[in-house]
Order: C-alpha cells, then sequence, then structure tokens
C-alpha cells in the first residue's frame, strides 16, 4: 500500500532516557526497602523497583509514606495539595480534545457500537459510564434540581413517576444496574467549618437507590468514600470506583508574625514523622438512609492491599473499589501509592496515566503546574469479578490529555501522547504487559509537529489521529501489527475536528470547528449591523426548524429547499470579541485507507458550538436509521446579544442523516434549556427518541 504519511524510519524515535530507566528498573528486579538518603532523616525509607509488592507491613508502607511525606511537606504544609487543586483542572484531566471508541481495520468495515444499553454514548463497548440521564426499557431515570426522577416513556407523551430528593452532593450522576440506580458525586464542604487556604481532601458519595417501584425510588445504601472520584465504569453488573486520596490533612502550622518559616517547617516535619498509617490509607463512612447521620467509619483496604510502584510518581494513594448494586456494602479495593488525573477501563483492565508535571512556587505555597520534559507513566490493573489487580508499570514520553487518548485492544495498549517540547508532536505508543512491566512494543512519531492533539478514534487495528494549528491534519494509522504501527494517509482540511465517530462501514464523522478565531475589535461607530437573526422556530418541536427554516447551513447532499445561514452576531459595543469560527460536521471516507477523503460538510451559524468535543454523551448514533444526533451550543460568543436581537434558544440538536456517502441536516430547536449541558438524546425502542432538558422531557422524531 502506497505511503503518504511520513516514511517510518523518520517517525521512530529513540528515546535514550527511556532506555536508562528500563535499565535502571531491571538492574533492580527484586523490590525492597533501602535506606534514604536524608541524612537529617535516617527513619526516610525509599523503595526500589517493588512494582508488582503488594503485602507489605504497615510499618513498612507507614515508612514508604513518611520518608517521601518528608520529602514533600513545607512551612506551608503539602508543596502539591496548592498546585493539585489548581492544576487538576488545567491541563490534563477531561480535556474535550478527545474522542472514543472500538471497530475495525484498514480492510474491513468500522464497528459503530458506541451506546450503551442504558442509551448513553460510551468510549468502549461493553463500559457504561455514568451520567446524569439514563434509560432501562421505557423508564427513563434522571438527576435534576436536585433530585433522582422517574418517567415513563411508553406512552404517546412521557409520564412523571417518581421523585427522590437528593442530599447535597456535586455533580451527581448516576448508574443503572438492574433494578438498582447507583448515584455518584462529590463531597460538598461544610459552610459551618470556615474557609481554609488548605481544606481537607474531600470524599466521594455513593447512593443506592431501589427502582423496584420506579414511583418509589427509595435509598437503600449511603456510604462516603475517601478520594476524589477520577472515574467511575460499570461493566456488567459490576460497578467501580478510580478514587485519588490525595494527601492527608495533618495539623500543620503555617508561617506568621510570630511563627517564623523554619519554626514552620521543622512543626511540619515532625507532625508527618508523628503520622499514622490510617492518616494516609483511605477510610469509607456508612450512613444512615434514614436520618442521614453518620453510623461508623472504617479502612477501606488494608496494608496488603496497596501495591509501591518502583518509580516514585507522586505522593497519594489511588484506590480502585468493585462492587455489585444488589450488595454495595461488599465490596473489593485495592490501591496504588500513586496520584493521576486520567483513567481509562475496558472491558478485562483498568489504566492509570499520570502525565509530566513539574511546579513553580510563587514565593509561598502556590505553586502553578508546568509541563516538564519527563515521561508519563501508565498503571495497569487486571479486572476480575469485582476486583482489580495490579500488574505493573510502563512509560510514554511526553503528556496523555484525557481517558479517549488510550484504548486496549488484543491484550495491547494503545496510547496518543504529546510531546512536552516547544515544537510539539504527537506519538501513537503501543504497550503490551509482559513479565510485570508495560513494555513498549512499538510506536509512530512525528504527527502534526507544532500542532496540537485534538482528537483520536481507535478502531480494532486501525487508528484516525487528528492535530491542529492552522489546517486540520487528519492521519490514518495501521495498528494491525503492534510492533510496526505506520501512517497510511493524512488529509488536510480548514479547521479541526474534536470528535470523531463511525458512522458507516468506512465512513467516520467529525464535528469541530471550521476556522480558529481571534480577537476582533468592535465596529465602528458608523457602520452599524442591524440586519436581526433570523427568529427561533415557534414549536418546540422538529417543525421549522429543517433545511427550509433552521439555522445550519447544510451540507451537499441535505434534502429540501438549499438552507441559508444565519447572519453574523452583532458585536457589543466596545468589547473586543473572540470570534471562535464556525461549527462544522465533516463526513470522511476511508475506504482507501492511504487517501482519506472529506464527502460532505455541514456548516453551522458562527455563534453555535458543537458540544461534543466536551461532552462525548451529547451524541447519540443510531445504527439503523443512519442518523447522529448531536447538540450545539446556541449562545453566541462571550454571551452577549444585542438588545435589538430577538433571542434564539441556547441549545439545539442537529440531526444528521448519513446517505449514500452524504449528510443531510435538520435542526431542532430546545427552548427549554436553561443549561446546555444539561441536554441529552437517548435513544429507545422502535427508533423513538427522548430528548431531556434540565426536567423537561420529550420525544423528538428522527
Amino acid at each position: 500500500m502506497t505511503m503518504t504519511g511520513p516514511a517510518p524510519t523518520t517517525l521512530r524515535r529513540v528515546v535514550a532516557s527511556a532506555t536508562a530507566l528500563l535499565a535502571l528498573t531491571t538492574a533492580f528486579a527484586v523490590g525492597y526497602l533501602v535506606a534514604g538518603d536524608r541524612r537529617d532523616d535516617p527513619s526516610s525509607y525509599r523503595l526500589a523497583a517493588a512494582g508488582l509488592d503488594s503485602g507489605l507491613s504497615c510499618d513498612r508502607l507507614l515508612q514508604w509514606y513518611v520518608g517521601h511525606g518528608l520529602d514533600q511537606v513545607t512551612a506551608w504544609g503539602w508543596q502539591g495539595q496548592m498546585y493539585r487543586e489548581l492544576g487538576a483542572g488545567v491541563a490534563v484531566p477531561d480535556a474535550p480534545a478527545e474522542a472514543p471508541g472500538p471497530a475495525s481495520g484498514p480492510n474491513s468495515s468500522l464497528d459503530t457500537r458506541t451506546g450503551s444499553s442504558t442509551g448513553t454514548n460510551v468510549q468502549e463497548a461493553g463500559v457504561d459510564e455514568p451520567d446524569i440521564a439514563k434509560v432501562s426499557g421505557d423508564l427513563l431515570v434522571r438527576i435534576t434540581d436536585g433530585a433522582l426522577k422517574t418517567d415513563d416513556l411508553s406512552g404517546a407523551v412521557p409520564r412523571r413517576l417518581g421523585v427522590a430528593p437528593l442530599d447535597p452532593i456535586g455533580d451527581p450522576q448516576l448508574l443503572l444496574a438492574g433494578d438498582r440506580a447507583v448515584v455518584i458525586g462529590s463531597e460538598i464542604p461544610d459552610p459551618a467549618a470556615g474557609a481554609s487556604p488548605y481544606p481537607s481532601r474531600l470524599g466521594t458519595w455513593v447512593r443506592t437507590y431501589d427502582l423496584s417501584d420506579p414511583s418509589d425510588p427509595t435509598l437503600v445504601d449511603s456510604r462516603l468514600y475517601d478520594g476524589s472520584l477520577l472515574t467511575a465504569r460499570q461493566i456488567g453488573s459490576t460497578v467501580r470506583l478510580v478514587l485519588e486520596g490525595g494527601l492527608p490533612s495533618l495539623p500543620f502550622e503555617m508561617p506568621s508574625e510570630t511563627v517564623s518559616q523554619q519554626q514552620a517547617l521543622t512543626h511540619n516535619r515532625q507532625v508527618v514523622r508523628e503520622s499514622t498509617i490510617e492518616d494516609w490509607l483511605p477510610q469509607v463512612s456508612t450512613y444512615d438512609t434514614s436520618s442521614g447521620l453518620a453510623e461508623g467509619s472504617s479502612a477501606l483496604l488494608g496494608c496488603d492491599a496497596v501495591a509501591v510502584p518502583e518509580a516514585f510518581d507522586g505522593l497519594g494513594t489511588l484506590g480502585v473499589v468493585g462492587f455489585d448494586p444488589s450488595r454495595p456494602g461488599t465490596t473489593s479495593a485495592t490501591a496504588v501509592t500513586t496520584s493521576s488525573e486520567t483513567a481509562y477501563m475496558s472491558t478485562s483492565h483498568l489504566y492509570v496515566a499520570t502525565s509530566p508535571w513539574s511546579q513553580m512556587p510563587l514565593g509561598g505555597p502556590v505553586a502553578y503546574p508546568q509541563v516538564s520534559g519527563g515521561p508519563t507513566r501508565i498503571y495497569g490493573f487486571d479486572l476480575a469479578g469485582a476486583g482489580a489487580t495490579y500488574i505493573g508499570m510502563g512509560t510514554v514520553d511526553g503528556t496523555v490529555s484525557g481517558s479517549w487518548s488510550m484504548d486496549e485492544y488484543d491484550g495491547v495498549l494503545r496510547v496518543a501522547t504529546t510531546s512536552s517540547s516547544t515544537s510539539s508532536d504527537t506519538s501513537v505508543v503501543l504497550l503490551r504487559p509482559e513479565t510485570g512491566r508495560l513494555l513498549d512494543v512499538g510506536r509512530v512519531d512525528g504527527l502534526g509537529v507544532g500542532q496540537t492533539l485534538k482528537s483520536v478514534r481507535w478502531f480494532d487495528d486501525l487508528a484516525v489521529v487528528v492535530t491542529y494549528q492552522q489546517v486540520d491534519p487528519f492521519y490514518v494509522v495501521d495498528l494491525a501489527d503492534p510492533t510496526r504501527p505506520r501512517v497510511l494517509g493524512e488529509l488536510h482540511l480548514p479547521g479541526w475536528s474534536s470528535y470523531l465517530h463511525p458512522v458507516g462501514p468506512h465512513l467516520v464523522l467529525g464535528l469541530g470547528q471550521d476556522v480558529t478565531g481571534g480577537v476582533v475589535e468592535p465596529p465602528m461607530p458608523q457602520t452599524p449591523q442591524t440586519e436581526p437573526m433570523k427568529p427561533a422556530p415557534s414549536s418546540p418541536d422538529d417543525s421549522g426548524a429543517g433545511a427550509a427554516g433552521g439555522s445550519a447551513v447544510s451540507g451537499s447532499g441535505s434534502a429540501g429547499p438549499a438552507a441559508t445561514a444565519d447572519p453574523e452576531p452583532v458585536d457589543p459595543p466596545n468589547i473586543p470579541v473572540f470570534r471562535p469560527g464556525r461549527a462544522k460536521a465533516t463526513l470522511f471516507d476511508i475506504t482507501d485507507p492511504a487517501h482519506p477523503r472529506e464527502v460532505d460538510t455541514v456548516t453551522y451559524r458562527r455563534a453555535d458550538t458543537a458540544m461534543a468535543g466536551m461532552q462525548p454523551h451529547q451524541v447519540t448514533w443510531l445504527p439503523d436509521q443512519h442518523v447522529l444526533l448531536t447538540v450545539l451550543s446556541g449562545t453566541p460568543a462571550g454571551g452577549w446579544t444585542p438588545p435589538t436581537v430577538k433571542p434564539v434558544p441556547a441549545a439545539w440538536v442537529s440531526v444528521l442523516t448519513v446517505h449514500h456517502g452524504s449528510l443531510a441536516n435538520r435542526m431542532v430547536a430546545v427552548p427549554d434549556a436553561t443549561d446546555v449541558n444539561t441536554v441529552r438524546t437517548l435513544p429507545l425502542s422502535g427508533g423513538r427518541v427522548v430528548l431531556v432538558a434540565g426536567d423537561s422531557v420529550r420525544f423528538v422524531s428522527v
């Protein structure tokens, strides 16, 4: 097959540092504790190459925590605590520029199975993800207005069944397992406790409801786990939580008018020395389901269930908890002494990644995250039943910007990374678990040099990678031989795709923007823009929102009269405006992977933003109808609307039909969406679709 991408010899980089690291870890093949090099702390310990060692005594495990804790503590407390809270949401977590998937290779059909049994568009077939709305047959279960609500969808119109108020919980989402709903969310700080510059590590609420009588959702179990939720997934009837434990809350002292920095440091180091294993290991607290009062607290796991990797990669405890919602009090837990920002789960394995970060102190305890040149470490767990077993660690150069950057197929982990150098590029690295390690068995480097990774979609032995700077390079990468991945072909288009979705045997739909924006100066007073924007359809259903009267420019294959674009949004007076470009949907044909091509594009109003790249759960693919529904934000850039212009709905659903290699688009207004982030479209039997927008529930035709 003709190679249109860079030659493999130019793509492969020899990474001397990784080779040296491998040699070093091989030399220390047996894990053991050795005395640390801090002469002022003879009790400080280091762990060398004990990545597969669980079963340490509590005394030895505590020595590890204390030894590294003495390195991390400062006169202001934990050096990394403020950094993690500032930086955890800045760069690595949940990057919107990612995309999902399973499927097939260059010479076979792409697998378009992307929906879970509860209607949620998911990354991995067979692995459900928590969301704010789910369906089970004709039952809708959703979270809105601080309550768990159920609706009957069997009739001509949705019918409300039951409501269960939720106790205070942050960012609640749910999973469905049989007649149980599991609501997961973050602990909300107690306002009575007062503000603290070093807040205690918050926990994760898990509340289980019995839905055997959908008209009366009943709380049957309530518990609070130490640690923030990194991710939650469901495989069959097993729910798994990945919890980032963070650092323990210890009685540190801070410099003040009466306490010098040295005195505070001396005090804080002594506090770390006197800490107990209970301070470090995560706890779980149970609560009475009637009164909401705490019943008791216990250790989530024992010391022998904590694995210590051979390379120190942050002070913390990453816990993995599995349980069946029919028995939420019976859990299986394991942990590894590290911290992480990104997790990916297949049906058989869990992988968590810690990307390289340094921190830049600003004359005190505050440190802002800075990308460093070190590798990303990836920790693997084997999943069986409700349990998880740590299997080892591997490294890749650069950063892993989200769970969609990882995928597993046929026992091989595939990872898309972005280098940390000033001239960034994207790599695809393949790793295989071998002899207690995740070994790099193949890689392709040099994709999109000087550009940003925007999305990636994984198929069985194929990957589609999109990077962006001024144009959208669309790469097709052959992964059939994990030891010799190669670029098959590439296509360059204006703009970028932040989400990719298979929509046919050899068709991929990209959702994104056509061009980047910039700061535009306000219009001159003598040239006002007075043409009003086209009003929204008067009816909330599909009528009037199609190609003839809608607010989108349809692709060349659109049915019906040609659509016209709405006029440009009016600039607010005396306020610079950021133009984000037009949202677009582009259909790509990769029948010949060496020559991918654009076959059709739908372009939306300039004010609209494609939400798929930020929230893949706002995408629904109906394979039998060849229809994809995706949510668009209708709020103009900057959120400003001229007073003379009639407001348009804040949200729209674009109904895209793939027919004979072309796209037809129909816009459905969602005028009752006060928050575009709450809009979901869920597939039902018989080709029906229910549209959920906050507390509004209605059917939409496709």
